[in-house]
């Protein structure tokens, strides 16, 4: 049976009768004459030219379009299995083509840049710390083998947080709060007279080396105890009641020792004799030579009658021994010229005189004014003192010492 009744005058006919324009093997569609690709399979689509995208490979990569997500590579470009070429493909969807792209697989949570880098990717400073956790990225390069996990040089950072950089900061771990010096240095971190003393805790910062210093970082050629404008170190008098005028030996005039005995003058009812210091009476004889130191009016011992009675009688034998003595003499002296008993009463005379006037003498010393205290005033600007004896003092602003007061 001719499957082909219309086959063209004079052409050759298979044994369907069917010639060769009038045949189309794959069924597709497309005469087999006109079909250029004559093998297709059954229900793909087609071309014009009968043939399906398995069948062509438009940019002659070697993919055919079926799977050829880049169908239109430049001739001679190296693919992939997809027929993508470097220019065309982007491997980790970065958005930059993987022939511009120098980072592979960047991840896809984050940005990349004109080159296909986002910053966990990149060191912009060369210190080997990518620049999303770099916090110094721009460490000078002579500084980049010396930083610490964030990226920092020591030029770059400031442990302590008192705004200077540790490359220069000499105190490094300054506390909180604390003002610095240019060096990074609070008081509390400094020791600048180097006595041990902190100087935010040394009252006196200027001490000198070597001098021993209390808990306040000051020695006793710093401190004035007793405030009276005498260091503690040439003050002889350390004690002084504030508001006294003083002597450059920190002394006031009731501090003074003029005996050195140890006793101030104030205390001293003998100033001037360092061997006595004391006169309870006021009499003007020591308390140890003073038979009453209580008395002011007797100091020696009273004479009883009893006792000066036997003196006159011990007096009167010797005279009477002299007299016997004498008149023995005169037995053999034939010049003389006066009775012995007229002499001998003479003599027996005076004795008994000084005898009795002896005993009846007053043994008691006259009244003795008792000294009264030191005292200081001022008067018209013009400081006053006057010691124990009364004597009166005023202070010479030019000599800076006290005068006695001459009227």
């Amino acid at each position: 049976m001719d499957a082909c009744p219309n086959s063209p005058a004079g052409s050759p006919v298979d044994t369907s009768g069917c010639a060769a324009s009038q045949e189309d093997s794959d069924a597709d569609g497309v005469m087999d004459a006109y079909d250029d690709c004559p093998s297709t399979t059954l229900g793909e689509t087609i071309d014009a030219a009968g043939c399906a995208t398995s069948q062509l490979d438009t940019d002659s990569d070697g993919i055919m379009d079926d799977r050829d997500q880049c169908p239109n590579t430049s001739a001679g470009a190296n693919v992939d299995g997809f027929g993508c070429a470097s220019d065309e493909r982007d491997t980790d969807s970065d958005y930059v083509v993987d022939s511009k792209d120098i980072c592979e697989g960047t991840s896809i949570l984050e940005v990349a840049d004109a080159d296909g880098c986002s910053d966990s990717q990149k060191d912009g400073d060369g210190d080997l710390i990518a620049d999303d956790i770099d916090q110094c990225p721009l460490t000078p390069p002579a500084e980049k083998e010396d930083v610490d996990v964030n990226g920092c040089s020591a030029s770059q950072r400031d442990t302590d947080g008192d705004q200077i950089m540790d490359n220069t900061d000499i105190c490094p771990a300054t506390p909180i709060g604390e003002q610095p010096d240019n060096e990074g240095c609070a008081d509390s971190q400094k020791d600048e007279d180097n006595d041990d003393i902190w100087n935010s805790d040394d009252l006196c910062p200027d001490t000198g080396l070597g001098e021993g210093v209390d808990y306040n970082g000051c020695s006793d050629q710093q401190k004035d105890d007793d405030d009276d404008g005498i260091r503690n170190y040439l003050d002889d008098c350390p004690n002084t009641v504030p508001g006294w005028i003083v002597e450059e030996d920190g002394c006031a005039l009731n501090q003074v020792d003029s005996d050195k005995d140890g006793v101030s003058d104030a205390d001293d009812a003998f100033p001037n004799d360092s061997n006595e210091t004391t006169d309870t009476d006021g009499d003007g004889v020591p308390d140890r030579w003073d038979y009453y130191p209580e008395d002011s009016l007797k100091n020696q011992q009273e004479v009883t009658e009893e006792s000066g009675n036997a003196m006159i009688y011990a007096i009167i034998a010797m005279l009477v021994i002299g007299i016997i003595a004498a008149v023995m003499y005169f037995k053999r002296d034939s010049l003389v010229t006066q009775s012995p008993f007229e002499v001998a009463n003479a003599e027996l005379d005076v004795a008994s005189e000084a005898a009795f006037y002896q005993a009846d003498n007053d043994k008691s010393l006259p009244e003795i004014v008792t000294p009264s205290e030191p005292i200081q005033w001022e008067e018209d600007g013009i400081h006053w003192s006057k010691d124990q004896n009364d004597v009166l003092s005023y202070y010479d602003n030019d000599t800076e010492s006290w005068l006695p007061y001459q009227s």
